[in-house]
């Protein structure tokens, strides 16, 4: 059986710190407030993971018998076996099992990304009618999910988008010896990167953002497809409501929003053939992470 690269994935920002909405898919408490009519879960490798949807049906198909928790790092990552329902009996009584990854983010306004992604697809028949199923049950998940937690503050990304300078990065015949006379002439505290100037968000002074200073060597092909010596990164806030915006206004948007534990990111093009980045910071995450910060 051959195994494809089809994945579904799904995305919601619930409300919520990222601990609670950890508890809610890792304890049987927590995931009957939006997952299932009952469960069985044991937080540790090869444990329970069984979700019953219908309780008064035998064992076996009462939901998710048999699927056990795979791998996961405490509030950042749960992954865990998963079958098909019994309207596809093939496919439920085949030993082999598709898996799910959910990934948790902290999120700006004591909020929580939750990302579902199911993968380990076989191609034809019966599983492309179970992927089809599950391409619209995950949808209901999340819903449910978000009505136990309650819905994220939305940022209208229409009267706010950018928010601030992220990052300024230029092209250098030599990097290195640049940012030594950096930090010999001008004081900038730099590390391989170069530096992190810090300030405080003016609406919020409790929270630190950064400005990215960075030299790329000449032959970088980062800019790309632009041709100019430098790109610029800008701060902005709800990036993926931002995006689905520009691209209605005729936008060149390059590449898919890349997300990580400080932040996402996506380019686009401006008018004048600038490579521009996005980035929506994660500012508790980005803050561990800052190596040569200049004051």
């Amino acid at each position: 059986m051959e195994i494809t690269d089809k994945m579904i994935k799904k995305t919601r920002v619930v409300n919520g710190l990222i601990s609670e909405v950890w508890k809610k898919w890792t304890t049987h408490k927590g995931l009957k407030t939006f997952f299932g009519a009952e469960n069985k879960i044991e937080l540790k490798i090869g444990g329970d993971f069984e979700i019953y949807f219908i309780e008064n049906n035998p064992y076996g198909l009462k939901g998710s018998e048999g699927c056990r928790i795979l791998s996961f790092l405490p509030e950042k990552m749960l992954s865990f076996s998963w079958n098909a329902p019994p309207q596809f009996p093939e496919i439920r009584n085949n030993e082999y099992k598709t898996w799910v990854v959910v990934n948790f983010r902290i999120m700006p306004n004591i909020s929580t990304e939750v990302e579902i992604v199911h993968l380990g697809w076989p191609e034809g028949g019966e599983w492309d009618k179970v992927y089809d199923y599950f391409d619209k049950a995950w949808e209901f998940v999340l819903n449910s999910l978000e009505e136990s937690c309650g819905k994220a503050d939305k940022i209208q990304a229409a009267s706010k988008k950018v928010v601030g300078i992220g990052g300024i990065f230029f092209k250098s015949s030599d990097p290195a010896k640049l940012k030594d006379w950096y930090h010999k002439h001008l004081g900038l505290n730099t590390d391989e990167y170069g530096t992190n100037f810090e300030s405080r968000d003016s609406g919020k002074p409790s929270v630190k953002t950064y400005l990215q200073w960075s030299p790329f060597a000449d032959k970088t092909k980062y800019f790309e497809p632009s041709a100019k010596q430098f790109m610029i990164n800008y701060r902005v806030e709800d990036l993926v409501s931002l995006v689905e915006e520009l691209k209605k206004e005729g936008v060149q948007v390059l590449d898919d929003i890349e997300t990580y534990e400080y932040g996402k990111f996506v380019h686009i093009m401006d008018s004048e053939g600038n490579k521009v980045e996005l980035w929506e910071p994660v500012a508790e995450e980005y803050e561990k992470i800052v190596e040569g910060a200049t004051k």
